[in-house]
């Protein structure tokens, strides 16, 4: 139901002044537009002004938790109204809570934009930091590679570090050989150490 219909009803019960009813979501609207509902553009509550207080009680007395009623065949015909008398209401009461709900309804977009911002920023650099940890990660294995392709003599003179954290070179250890002496019968022995031992045995 639009302001117009909503003034023209109600006009038979007293001189209106100004009315204010409250949009649906957007959301709600395009959800219902997409499955195929109802593309009219609805309202969820409304304000009506009586320029006459009195009519106001009246008018909500006489129609308060009836049918709209009208032609038998009209859209409205079979909907209830609910109505309510707001005492020591005035319209700057309702126009400021207009706009408190509007600057309510801004600051959560205005959050809900700079929660999305943070996020998707967060995001490229952490899919930056990705890329440069798996390019640091594939130059290393490419020069451990090459260092590995040099052959063994690369790997005998590698150095390794000690606890201290000084390079400890290593060195190729040559195999001792040994010198066999030779056999006592072997050995010539002069002719007086031979006449001495044969007197003894």
């Amino acid at each position: 139901m639009k302001p117009a219909t909503v003034k023209s009803l109600l006009q038979q019960h007293g001189s209106i002044g100004r009315v204010f009813l409250t949009p649906e979501d957007p959301a709600v609207y395009a959800r219902r537009k997409a499955h195929g509902g109802n593309k009219k553009r609805s309202f969820i509550d409304g304000w009506v002004e009586f320029v006459d207080k009195r009519q106001a009680k009246a008018a909500v007395e006489l129609l308060n938790a009836r049918i709209i009623g009208g032609k038998k065949g009209g859209y409205y015909h079979d909907d209830v109204w609910n109505l309510r008398y707001l005492k020591g209401f005035k319209w700057h009461h309702l126009t400021e809570q207009i706009k408190n709900e509007n600057a309510e309804r801004a600051g959560r977009l205005r959050a809900e934009i700079a929660r999305s911002t943070r996020e998707n920023k967060e995001f490229v650099a952490n899919v930056e930091r990705a890329k440069m940890l798996g390019g640091m990660e594939a130059k290393r294995k490419k020069k451990s590679a090459a260092e590995g392709g040099a052959g063994a003599a690369a790997g005998e003179t590698k150095k390794r570090a000690d606890d201290g954290g000084r390079p400890a070179l290593l060195f190729r250890q040559n195999e001792v050989k040994s010198r066999k002496l030779p056999k006592e019968s072997a050995v010539e022995q002069p002719e007086e150490v031979k006449r001495v031992l044969s007197k003894i045995f």
